[in-house]
């Protein structure tokens, strides 16, 4: 079977190339060049009022990342909010459902009815459903390691970690 697509491994991507310095001299100016230009105007929608409070602190923790990695703009407002409302849906009935077991012995994903007949619990449906919600809108901004491989992250060239006012200053008068 050689020569057709499924055999061999997959392609690495030029993001993977450039984090293990596998890039070939042309890869790396083309993947700057792209970072350059694709870092430029990469601005997150503003938190809207209408989300949960434990969607509030999921859009906190992921807005910084997809920022970093310009995975996100102004025109991600309703995929963003969807993904942090079922996330924040399944936080609530997964608590739900611990609470459930705790006071069911452990039975909190199972239901049972007067009949004796048996079903999933509605509160674990719910925490499926919100599980499913929750993954579809978080891929589309590299949720998993799937979503993430065909991905191409806009990081800056080498990122900061400190501000260096004394090398800033230097520069103004050393760099000609």
């Amino acid at each position: 079977m050689a020569g057709n697509s499924n055999s061999g491994r997959n392609a690495k991507t030029p993001f993977e190339k450039y984090l293990k310095n596998q890039l070939s001299a042309a890869e790396q100016k083309e993947l700057h060049k792209g970072l350059e230009e694709g870092t430029k105007n990469i601005t997150a929608p503003d938190r809207p009022d209408y989300l949960s409070a434990e969607a509030k602190k999921e859009w906190d923790r992921v807005v910084p990342a997809l920022l970093m990695l310009g995975w996100i703009s102004a025109l991600d407002l309703m995929a963003l909010s969807s993904y942090c409302e079922a996330y924040a849906d399944w936080v609530i009935f997964r608590q739900r459902i611990a609470e459930e077991n705790e006071k069911l012995a452990g039975a909190g994903d199972v239901q049972t009815f007067k009949t004796g007949a048996k079903q999933i619990s509605v509160w674990r449906q719910l925490a499926n459903d919100a599980e499913k919600r929750a993954n579809a809108a978080g891929a589309l901004f590299g949720f998993s390691p799937m979503a993430r491989r065909n991905l191409k992250a806009n990081l800056p060239l080498q990122p900061e970690l400190f501000g260096n006012e004394e090398r800033d200053a230097a520069e103004q008068y050393f760099s000609h």
